[in-house]
């Protein structure tokens, strides 16, 4: 159990607490307002520099594509391999001038480091520009070249061509070479190798954000030549803001890192300031809550002191109710006052009422009579009817009896709609029988409703108000009508009479679970009992038309037997 507090115990922690709550927020919504306008502000800014770098790759890209397309367009090029693919007796000299002409391309582009051609026949020719031989080279024979089916291919390689003690880094373009005379004749595959620096000059423009090109988690180009080939998660460090475009050319994605540490000593900076302010209101509201709170709190000390006085039996204390005291403290006091000079008189109340709780209980002890004793007088007067042929007495008994031992055994169960509707014929044999006149009583259950149960004696209000009600002094035919039904696991019931109907007024007051009904408690009741039996689960509405009929509706959860 924990330990109770004072007033001043709970109401200055309270304040304090609530003081530094309020600081903090509008101390956060200000870090957060500056964080993001530094963020945006850096991100428009690297945003900037990324379209320029993709744009800068485009125009490169754009050259060697331009390169490539001409060396694929080449008649002299396209006739050679041709020649090659035809006839293999002039291999060498058509493989001599082909290599010829790509050393000539590559010696014209400096950044090519090498060109290689794939024949149909599965013949290679090349030029390394590195060690400048179209007959040895190390890195060009174990180029993979891919198969283009329109267009351009990018590829790039993930270990370096080493010249000496340098490493060369490269990437790849490659495009279907075909007979111009039949475009659809493919008669090789043209592959153009270049240096990396090339992209790297080209989305690079200096700074201190760091910028890579990606191809899907992989490294293609970075700062730092060692990095390319890794996974990208090997930098993407914790800390670091990332901003990326995808080039559209490539299929590879520009990504720009930089660090916002030096914007974070700003905020923290920021944050400080903020503390150190908070500090000081903190300490200030501190001391103006004690001074304004010690009048208030001595005032209900003073109370409390009364309260303990009348709670160790002395009710003669009273509280002195003072100028300096707030309005709700003296209303305390004054009801206080109040309370102790009337205690006497509740207690001698209360000692009295218990003496009548308890002379009332025995008179109910006394006034009980054993339900047996009254099926067993039944039965005797339902045969005495029958001795004296009193055959309609006998059924109005018999049919009493059964009422009663019904509603008196398990009162409240659940049980079947078929003993239910059985209880309530014997119910409106003995209505009719004290309205003198027959009740014409309609049935029209589904087999599925049929299986259901109910709790009992739910139904008999509703019937008792519609004979009472309704067709009480009615003229012609009185006809009572109980319809069931399943519906979306909810049982449908419905008790309707032909009589003279319901006003507005009252109808409305029916249908308003929280009216005061005055004479009609019994529907009062059977709303508490749908709400004890379903948990709001259940439902009730009446309708009417005045000199007509009146329907209820009764929606219960289907259960079934």
């Amino acid at each position: 159990m924990k330990k109770a507090k004072s007033l001043r115990g709970m109401l200055i922690p309270a304040i304090f607490f609530s003081s530094v709550f309020t600081i903090g927020l509008f101390a956060l919504i200000s870090q957060y307002r500056l964080w993001s306008s530094i963020k945006g502000s850096m991100e428009r800014e690297v945003q900037n520099s990324m379209e320029k770098s993709d744009q800068c790759l485009d125009l490169v890209l754009d050259k060697y594509e331009t390169l490539l397309y001409e060396l694929c367009t080449d008649d002299q090029i396209i006739e050679i391999v041709e020649n090659i693919n035809i006839n293999e007796d002039d291999l060498d000299v058509n493989g001599s001038m082909l290599r010829r002409r790509l050393s000539h391309i590559c010696n014209s582009n400096v950044s090519v480091e090498g060109i290689v051609v794939d024949t149909i026949n599965q013949k290679r020719f090349f030029y390394d520009s590195l060690s400048s031989s179209s007959s040895k080279s190390s890195w060009t024979t174990q180029i993979p070249v891919p198969i283009v089916e329109k267009g351009v291919a990018y590829r790039w390689k993930r270990e370096p061509v080493l010249l000496g003690d340098e490493e060369i880094y490269m990437f790849q373009i490659a495009r279907r070479l075909v007979d111009y005379r039949d475009i659809h004749k493919p008669i090789g595959t043209v592959v153009i190798s270049i240096n990396e620096n090339e992209l790297r000059d080209a989305v690079d423009f200096g700074g201190k954000n760091q910028v890579f090109l990606l191809d899907g988690d992989s490294i293609v180009s970075a700062p730092e030549k060692i990095l390319i080939g890794e996974e990208k998660e090997l930098v993407f460090q914790p800390g670091m803001q990332m901003v990326s475009k995808m080039n559209e050319r490539s299929g590879w994605e520009i990504v720009s890192l930089y660090e916002l540490s030096e914007y974070r000593k700003a905020i923290w900076g920021q944050a400080g300031y903020y503390l150190l302010i908070a500090v000081g209101i903190i300490g200030i509201m501190v001391i103006l809550v004690d001074y304004i709170t010690r009048p208030i709190l001595k005032s209900v000390d003073t109370v409390v002191e009364a309260m303990n006085t009348a709670e160790s039996g002395d009710f003669s204390v009273r509280i002195p109710i003072q100028e300096t005291m707030s309005i709700e403290v003296q209303r305390i006091a004054s009801r206080f006052n109040e309370m102790v000079g009337q205690l006497d008189e509740l207690l001698k109340q209360i000692k009295q009422a218990v003496l009548e709780q308890k002379n009332a209980e025995l008179s109910a002890l006394e006034a009980q009579i054993d339900p047996h004793f009254l099926y067993n007088t039944l039965d005797t007067i339902n045969w005495k009817a029958i001795e004296n042929e009193q055959y309609e007495i006998s059924e109005m008994v018999g049919a009493l009896a059964d009422i009663l031992r019904y509603a008196v055994r398990n009162a409240g169960a659940r049980t079947t709609i078929r003993q239910e509707i059985s209880w309530l014929e014997q119910y409106i044999l003995l209505q009719s029988a004290r309205l003198g006149r027959e009740l014409d009583l309609q049935i029209d259950i589904t087999d599925e409703a049929w299986n259901c149960r109910i709790h009992k004696l739910l139904m008999q209000p509703f019937v008792e108000n519609a004979i009472k009600h309704g067709l009480y002094k009615k003229e012609g035919d009185c006809v009572l009508k109980i319809s069931m039904s399943v519906e979306d696991h909810q049982l449908h019931i419905i008790i309707e009479d032909n009589g003279k109907g319901i006003s507005e007024g009252l109808l409305g007051q029916l249908n308003d679970k929280n009216a005061v009904m005055g004479e009609h408690l019994g529907i009062v009741n059977v709303r508490r009992r749908l709400r004890l039996y379903y948990s709001g689960k259940a439902s009730l509405h009446f309708e009417s038309c005045q000199g007509s009929y009146t329907r209820v509706h009764l929606f219960i959860p289907a259960e079934e037997v």
